[in-house]
């Protein structure tokens, strides 16, 4: 009976920490970052810039990201002439979405879901519903000049991907108005 005692004792202990955890899904890796960067450049990355979020930008990038993530105190990006990359996170259901957008005078020529980390969602890397973001440019409410449709049981990955379209073409019309 001690012997009983003892191994139920140890179970429940050794089971008490994943108790609390919650479930993580596998990452799908559809590109490595450096590789999709590397892939809109001709085969050439160029040199990372960033640019900080500060004063009346760090107030339009409140407004679009409206609370459902951090903001960061700056951005990275790789710029070639009126080009820029961006690798953003935003938290879709649970997790981080990372995706890549590449804007090009001032439009979406490219967006696409780098890591995907949620249990479900993942539809939003499917070609037909990134299809949706090309040729799109930021309004000045800071809102897509096209619509999006969402995708049933998606709502909330395809919601993080049109805030990361919308920072990055606000962030490039910002880099790109310097010169």
């Amino acid at each position: 009976m001690k012997i009983f005692s003892i191994i139920t004792a140890f179970l429940i202990v050794s089971t008490a920490g994943n108790a609390q955890g919650t479930f993580k899904p596998a990452d799908r890796v559809y590109n490595k970052s450096g590789d999709y960067v590397r892939d809109f450049f001709g085969g050439e990355t160029p040199k990372k810039s960033s640019v900080w979020v500060t004063g009346k930008l760090r107030g339009s990038v409140e407004q679009i990201i409206n609370g459902a993530d951090s903001i960061p105190l700056r951005y990275s990006y790789w710029r070639n002439e009126d080009r820029t990359t961006w690798v953003l996170d935003s938290i879709g259901h649970t997790w981080p979405i990372t995706a890549g957008v590449v804007v090009e005078n001032g439009k979406i020529i490219d967006i696409s879901v780098l890591v995907y980390r949620e249990s479900r969602g993942h539809e939003i890397q499917n070609r037909l519903h990134r299809a949706q973001y090309y040729e799109a440019e930021i309004t000045k409410n800071n809102r897509l000049n096209k619509p999006i449709n969402g995708i049933s049981g998606s709502t909330l990955s395809v919601n993080s991907l049109k805030r990361m379209a919308r920072v990055a073409l606000l962030l490039h019309n910002e880099v790109t108005k310097e010169n």
